[in-house]
């Protein structure tokens, strides 16, 4: 604002300028205790399972699902889905497993699901209604740190593949195309997946861990994939690419060992030694 101040000089000189005080160092790495591993994932996805009783609720497992397979980022892009897989009866391979149909000569009722994609093509932020440009909740904004006409797209695994044909069958999408609604049809709360992650958390975690960081918000799970995929050897210009990000930045930020991979990593530093 002062900068701005003295661009239009309206004051000569920026008075910020010749402040002595610089602001303390912040942690820039994520902190490895919100890192859960692929067993607690599972557990707590599980749990977001059984507490379905409405409509919504089912929505709420697939944006966890994708925090944690596809990295999406906080600002939920808007995404095309190659949803791929093979009949196993004849051998059909199809790139969109939601718009398959029986043909004449199989029914296709045996799908393999294999691996998708989804195309991330902008993010749409919760802003509040004073601060966007139509008066909405949400600014529709194209990718970070891209161009505006880029996308990203990010390989999803067959399990992903299979939930979300799932939810297709199920629930349908929007007439807009979102996959993941509220009940009228509207962006799916933040209030409303964030009050359903934590009562999973209390029925998947212990006493202990509900209290720690591990994974508070649907959000950690994006930080979880990331140690994973470096933890299983993929090169790291491989995952940056996943994550948007930048190699040098993966490595500041993302690049902690998941809870409970201390034993796995003083093993190999203990065979080499011996």
């Amino acid at each position: 604002m002062l900068g701005y101040a003295v661009e239009l000089e309206l004051i000569a000189s920026n008075p910020v300028d010749r402040v002595q005080w610089t602001a303390p160092e912040v942690a820039q790495s994520i902190d490895r205790r919100v890192v859960a591993n692929p067993a607690q994932v599972a557990t707590l996805l599980e749990a977001v399972i059984s507490r379905q009783t409405c409509r919504q609720g089912h929505g709420v497992l697939r944006l966890p699902l994708l925090r944690g397979d596809a990295t999406l980022g906080s600002g939920g892009p808007t995404a095309d889905c190659d949803l791929a897989g093979r009949c196993a009866g004849c051998g059909a391979d199809f790139d969109d497993l939601s718009a398959v149909k029986p043909s004449r000569s199989c029914d296709h009722e045996k799908i393999e699901h294999r691996w998708g994609r989804l195309v991330l093509a902008g993010t749409a932020p919760r802003a509040g209604s004073h601060w966007t440009d139509d008066g909405g909740s949400r600014e529709r904004r194209g990718l970070k740190h891209r161009g505006r006409a880029e996308t990203r797209a990010v390989p999803i695994p067959p399990r992903l593949v299979e939930l979300l044909c799932a939810h297709v069958e199920n629930h349908g999408v929007g007439s807009d195309g979102r996959f993941f609604r509220g009940l009228h049809g509207g962006p799916l709360s933040e209030s409303v997946y964030d009050c359903w992650w934590k009562l999973a958390r209390e029925k998947a975690l212990t006493e202990s861990q509900v209290a720690s960081p591990l994974v508070c918000r649907p959000y950690d799970l994006r930080h979880a994939a990331a140690s994973l995929w470096l933890n299983a050897g993929v090169p790291p210009t491989e995952v940056a690419q996943r994550l948007g990000h930048g190699v040098a930045v993966l490595l500041r930020v993302y690049a902690n060992c998941i809870d409970g991979g201390d034993d796995t990593m003083n093993d190999k530093i203990g065979d080499a030694l011996g």
